[in-house]
């Protein structure tokens, strides 16, 4: 059964009890060509099938669709611009949805997202810069919207041949619930992903890339900053007797590149276990832990016409086999502590740790990119975007794995506030009242940066619950 739309999927929900173990079977297509709204939008439906149960171990639902009959080039002038699903599970905030294309690049699409309770993706389109906003912060079901996903759909424009399999990729990531994506689409048109024209300077064509002070030779550094918007947004308080967060503070963090050049990580297969050189990231040391590659900061610096860069020794980073990651992580790279200010008696300030988190690693890769016409990308009342970021879009990591990561200018990287180890577990007995979160990054300066300033984000939170 095809399924034909006009502009947006009918607002029913097919359920095609299609296990994605199947492979091909079940799976529904057609190609429709649309003459008005979408720039002669071709579109791309499938079905779907069952979502199993995190049962303790690292599993992903494969969910196919076969694509034919498009050109053999995605780009800034035709390629995808769209993609719809309906998903029906009673905490999509268990749920991390990736798109994978067949030449092997993946985006997320949404990564627990809807709140600790919320339900359905209820014909839910990601678009960049969707006009419904970014899907972290919209409410379930999602019914109708065209939301910015947590990932950069430009990536998968990339000049690949899109004619092939395409995989919805689902991994639910807490026991308890199972669920059903209903249906898929895929929209390829000639307006993908705008302004990729408004960043002219890359690794490719350097001569455009620019000194932010002017003159032919400078280094170009990132200089990192907490996004408030994403913490605030994402902050609770869970009381002690909470089935699933007992007695925790949960936030979200994303960390965004404002600098001149991108921040990038080289792993060069030096694995260590403490001193002692070992093969690999599979190799689990002594004490029980697994092993740290060592890492280099690719710096770039403008000689003239050209970009040149230097490797100076940084951090580790290691495999994550936590559900939902399943990648690296860099070693070291936040710090999360709950901090109580008083005043002494004298009158003089007195600041006291009462608490921090355990979770200092991060896979570092871009999410998403600032935008200078919306209120994400904010410091001190200030937007950055591709209007005042001089290297805007210099940079491009798609992934986590071991040889390279990093974040691009003006790109983020987030971390919800349901992902694993996002959390600083509140003492028992802590009485309520006002305390300040902050959070650092690279808190031992591991890596070079223009500005170490803005590394450390304080926002006040109220504690109204007893622990």
């Amino acid at each position: 059964m095809c399924l034909f739309r006009a502009l947006l999927p009918n607002r029913r929900s097919i359920a095609l009890f299609t296990r994605a173990s199947t492979g091909m079977l079940g799976c529904c297509l057609c190609l429709l060509l649309l003459g008005t709204g979408f720039s002669a939008a071709q579109v791309i439906n499938a079905g779907g099938g069952f979502i199993r149960d995190y049962q303790d171990r690292y599993r992903v639902d494969s969910f196919p669709i076969r694509v034919s009959g498009l050109g053999t080039k995605l780009d800034a002038g035709f390629g995808l611009s769209r993609v719809c699903i309906s998903i029906v599970h009673p905490h999509v905030s268990e749920l991390k949805i990736e798109l994978l294309s067949p030449d092997g690049t993946s985006i997320w699409l949404s990564n627990r997202n809807g709140g600790d309770r919320g339900a359905n993706y209820v014909n839910t389109c990601f678009r960049a810069n969707g006009f419904s906003g970014y899907i972290h912060q919209a409410k379930t079901p999602f019914e109708g919207g065209e939301y910015t996903p947590d990932g950069r759909m430009e990536f998968i424009n990339n000049g690949q041949n899109p004619n092939g399999i395409w995989y919805v990729l689902i991994q639910d990531l807490q026991t308890g619930q199972t669920g059903q994506l209903n249906d898929v689409s895929l929209w390829f048109s000639n307006t993908p992903t705008p302004r990729l024209s408004e960043r002219p300077c890359s690794f490719e064509n350097p001569e455009p890339c620019r000194c932010a002070g002017g003159g032919q030779d400078c280094p170009l550094l990132p200089d990192l900053i907490i996004l408030p918007t994403f913490t605030t947004f994402q902050l609770q308080e869970y009381p002690k007797d909470d089935p699933v967060y007992p007695g925790q503070l949960r936030f979200a963090v994303s960390i965004a590149n404002i600098g001149d050049g991108p921040l990038e990580t080289i792993g060069k297969k030096e694995w260590y276990c403490g001193p002692n050189r070992v093969s690999d990231s599979s190799v689990v040391c002594p004490d029980g832990s697994r092993a740290r590659q060592r890492l280099y900061q690719r710096i770039y610096a403008k000689k003239g016409p050209a970009l040149v860069s230097t490797d100076r020794l940084a951090g580790t980073n290691y495999y994550d086999q936590q559900p939902g990651h399943n990648h690296n992580h860099v070693d070291d790279w936040v710090a999360f502590r709950l901090v109580k200010r008083e005043k002494s008696s004298r009158g003089k300030s007195r600041r006291t740790v009462v608490a921090q988190g355990r979770k200092v690693s991060f896979c570092l890769f871009d999410s998403g990119i600032c935008n200078n016409d919306d209120s994400l990308c904010v410091l001190n009342r200030v937007t950055y975007g591709y209007r005042n970021l001089v290297n805007y879009g210099l940079g491009n990591y798609t992934d986590c794995g071991s040889a390279k990561q990093g974040i691009s200018v003006g790109g983020y990287d987030t971390y919800g506030m349901l992902y694993e180890g996002q959390f600083i577990q509140l003492p028992k007995g802590l009485p309520t009242g006002t305390y300040y979160l902050e959070i650092e990054i690279d808190p031992h300066g591991l890596y070079l940066d223009k500005d170490r300033t803005n590394n450390l984000f304080t926002t006040p939170v109220v504690l109204s619950k007893q622990h």
